[in-house]
């Protein structure tokens, strides 16, 4: 078998001729851990590159102006030995070179406009088999030249082969599974229409200034937006300055925004700029801008209105040009009716408003975020857990994630630490995601039959007592014969046949 780490250090050479594709694809790679990688805009580069280096993928651009990649795969054919499908990627954003590409030699393909998921999945998948097929080629000379051990490395051989057969099929329909309609924006992974419309709206409110509030649960990912819209924005090559406004005090809170001038207070023995004119021709987020006290809540308001700080024990008054991004966990609107929000600041912030949809609300995104987690968790503790197991998806997909993307991160973090082997088995997993004994959940518009819900809570309870009916049934409440004929109903005890009279001992 291949490991990650040879995966990882494998030869990589991108050729496109636009330079903006050769960054994206360069920066989407390594920020996958990938760290040998070549690029070029020369398509005629290309075979000069791979017959010094022998890189072991290629992803090329097939529409090029001086020299096509269909021309490109010709040339490159007359650098492998044995015939075989080319290492090349292609990239075309056209149906009908599909094929083309791959009678010409291609071994995969990917469809522009490139997807985060799909090309780190393509280039995996390609680099494994290749990595695989090259590993088979060098025992197969080496059978040639041991004969006396011929009949060993020729099981060796095809052992190998089916490997690479079975592993490539596995990702294919890992593929087809994980990544059915993906958002086309490398940053995000995710499967779920109202995800793909938040994050549809956060690209169109980049292009101009509005002041945006961020509104979701904790761990749906709110900074991850406001940086979306930040760096699709005008000021993208200003600073991006967050600040948790629930985390500092009120007085704290005034002098680190505004700023304050020396002598203010005790300890402010220099002047200091505060963060609204540290972000000046950027952004600023004003991270749980629901847990901000009334009072600061006015001199926010001022802010927003003047575009003029003062700091702490200053009469001047700076003017500071800063995009606001606003984002909460609370309902702002049900905190102005109970006036302890302002209206007047909750109508300034919700100029356009971006409400990020639970993880239970796309349950289509569990599988496809676990995998770019783990990936990245492996990267940052050095292990080789590149797999999760059958049995291991099943708990994270009927799980319900309270903690919603930042819960996931870290069951997988957890996982990959507690993993013997390459893979996440269930008992790596948190107790609560091994055994989901939780509150029913509704995901917006799908109401459950109350049988089926009754169902699934009776043998989870069942699950986690280790089959024992007796101090389950306590547990529920009901009576053991209660409990018998729900399980019998389940087909889970089986119907007793009668014993004939006369036959009975």
């Amino acid at each position: 078998m291949i490991t990650a780490q040879a995966v990882i250090e494998a030869r990589i050479l991108i050729v496109d001729d636009m330079s903006s594709n050769l960054r994206l694809l360069d920066n989407m790679l390594r920020g996958a851990g990938y760290t040998n990688i070549t690029s070029t805009t020369e398509p005629k580069e290309a075979c000069a590159l791979h017959a010094e280096h022998r890189y072991d993928l290629i992803l090329l651009d097939l529409l090029m102006p001086s020299m096509d990649g269909f021309a490109v795969m010709e040339a490159l054919k007359a650098l492998e030995p044995d015939g075989g499908p080319l290492p090349v990627l292609v990239i075309t954003a056209e149906p009908k070179h599909k094929l083309l590409a791959l009678k010409a030699g291609a071994g995969d393909f990917v469809s522009k406009p490139l997807d985060f998921a799909e090309v780190l999945m393509r280039v995996r998948n390609m680099l494994e088999v290749r990595l695989l097929q090259l590993k088979t080629r060098r025992l197969y000379e080496q059978v040639l030249a041991e004969q006396e051990a011929q009949k060993l490395l020729a099981k060796s051989l095809l052992d190998t082969q089916v490997a690479a057969e079975a592993q490539l099929i596995g990702h294919q329909r890992e593929l087809a599974r994980v990544v059915r309609a993906p958002e086309r924006h490398p940053d995000l992974i995710t499967n779920s229409d109202a995800m793909q419309q938040v994050i549809s709206l956060a690209l169109r409110v980049a292009q101009v200034d509005s002041t945006v509030l961020i509104s979701g649960e904790s761990g749906t990912g709110k900074e991850r937006i406001a940086r979306l819209v930040h760096e699709n924005s005008t000021r993208a090559n200003g600073p991006f300055i967050a600040v948790n406004c629930g985390a500092i005090t009120e007085t704290l809170l005034e002098s680190e925004l505004f700023g304050h001038a020396r002598g203010a207070f005790t300890g402010a023995v220099q002047d200091r700029p505060g963060l609204f004119e540290a972000a000046n021709g950027g952004t600023l987020l004003l991270d749980e801008v629901g847990e901000v006290s009334v009072g600061m809540q006015v001199k926010l308001l001022r802010v927003l209105q003047e575009r003029e700080v003062r700091r702490v024990g200053e009469n001047r008054k700076r003017t500071v040009d800063v995009r606001i991004l606003a984002a909460t966990n609370r309902d702002l609107h049900a905190a102005v009716m109970a006036g302890s929000f302002r209206q007047d600041l909750f109508y300034r912030l919700n100029v356009v408003a971006l409400r990020l949809p639970s993880l239970r609300e796309r349950r289509d995104d569990v599988l496809g975020l676990a995998y770019v987690l783990l990936a990245d968790v492996n990267r940052r503790m050095k292990r080789q857990v590149t797999d999760i197991s059958p049995f291991a998806i099943d708990r994270l997909m009927r799980y319900a994630w309270p903690g919603n993307v930042r819960e996931l991160e870290n069951a997988i973090e957890r996982a990959v630490a507690l993993a013997r082997g390459t893979s996440v088995e269930v008992e790596n997993l948190p107790e609560e995601v091994r055994d989901p004994v939780s509150t029913p959940t509704l995901v917006t518009g799908v109401v459950r039959p109350l049988e089926e819900v009754e169902k699934e809570y009776i043998l989870a309870s069942l699950r986690a007592n280790g089959g024992n009916q007796t101090l389950t049934a306590s547990q529920l409440q009901i009576g053991t014969a209660t409990m018998y004929r729900r399980l019998k109903s389940y087909g889970l005890i089986e119907q007793r046949t009668p014993v004939p009279k006369g036959d009975e001992a």
